[in-house]
């Protein structure tokens, strides 16, 4: 089968077109017929070797998925062949930039009805980021007020709909070009970070209450400097974990006064999570929203790695890796 990845850690001039062998599937696993894949920033990260885990080469990146069954394994009853499915695969395993995937069956889902491929495929990790951070870990609930920071990329795109929908009251940080993108998401404040002091407007917004949840997709300084917009009992749910080494201690004082829960979130790959996403996307009370479609092509992909690593994007890039 043709996939596209590296052969070692580097630049994306490293992505190339490979041939593997088509997956065969082991007790609970399924063969998925790959239709088109999600890109994030983990898809860079992951192949400069930022991610400290133990891959093998050739290594295959794409880890949002939206396919078709094409095999089940012994003693998978949930999936048959031909059922269209969408889910996020784990990270060590070849992923979703390949014609074929093998996934264990506990982490894949039904695709919601009504999405096509593509936009299903932009949902899975980005989706279940936003959803975990806000309500499994930080409770989120109506009339809440929500920080997003990035609520124009995929996690924050996705995170500002979903505290919309909760009935929270949701603030956001974006570039000058995306105020009125994130606005249309949902959220009743934008803040340029460029030109603007978030912390200042924040407070100004809340009458200087402060918010009960900060969703933080940027990391650094915006995280350490969050926590002076905290509220009582506040969350913060940070899945950056880039530089969090030189954020100096001290700064994390202002989380202790308020009694602040402060959350690192690594993903976890749930049907559950997958199922929930669904019945809102199947709704429209949330909606996928794609910056551009990938053809599945090593120079291509090399092109959108270099896009992901700007940190500057709308939605979500996705790859047509077969014609429905």
């Amino acid at each position: 089968m043709k996939a596209i990845g590296v052969r070692r850690f580097g630049e994306p001039g490293e992505l190339q077109d490979l041939e593997l062998g088509k997956p065969e599937p082991g007790p609970g696993q399924i063969v998925v017929k790959v239709w088109a894949c999600g890109l994030n920033p983990v898809d860079y990260k992951v192949r400069k070797g930022m991610v400290p885990l133990g891959f093998a080469f050739p290594l295959v990146p794409g880890y949002d998925i939206s396919g078709t069954v094409e095999e089940v394994g012994p003693g998978v009853d949930a999936f048959a062949p031909g059922d269209e499915v969408y889910y996020s695969p784990e990270l060590l395993p070849p992923g979703g930039y390949a014609e074929y995937n093998l996934a264990d069956a506990g982490i894949v889902a039904l695709k919601p009805v009504g999405l096509t491929h593509l936009e299903a495929a932009a949902v899975p990790l980005a989706g279940c980021t936003a959803w975990q951070g806000l309500f499994d870990r930080a409770g989120v609930e109506p009339g809440d007020v929500v920080l997003v920071h990035g609520g124009a990329g995929g996690v924050g795109s996705l995170a500002v709909q979903l505290a919309a929908w909760a009935g929270a009251e949701v603030l956001a940080t974006a570039g000058a070009d995306n105020l009125e993108y994130v606005e249309d998401l949902g959220a009743s404040l934008v803040v340029d970070h460029a030109e603007e002091d978030f912390v200042e407007a924040v407070l100004e917004a809340t009458q200087g209450r402060g918010v009960d949840c900060v969703l933080d997709c940027v990391g650094g300084e915006t995280l350490l400097r969050s926590f002076q917009v905290l509220a009582d009992g506040a969350s913060v749910v940070t899945m950056v974990p880039e530089n969090l080494g030189t954020l100096p201690l001290e700064g994390l004082a202002q989380a202790y006064f308020k009694n602040a829960d402060v959350h690192f979130l690594f993903m976890q790959r749930r049907r559950e999570t997958l199922d929930n996403l669904a019945r809102l996307l199947e709704r429209g009370y949330i909606e996928p929203r794609l910056e551009e479609v990938i053809a599945f092509d090593a120079a291509r992909l090399a092109e959108a790695h270099r896009r992901l690593e700007t940190g500057h994007g709308r939605g979500k890039l996705v790859v047509r890796v077969a014609d429905a």
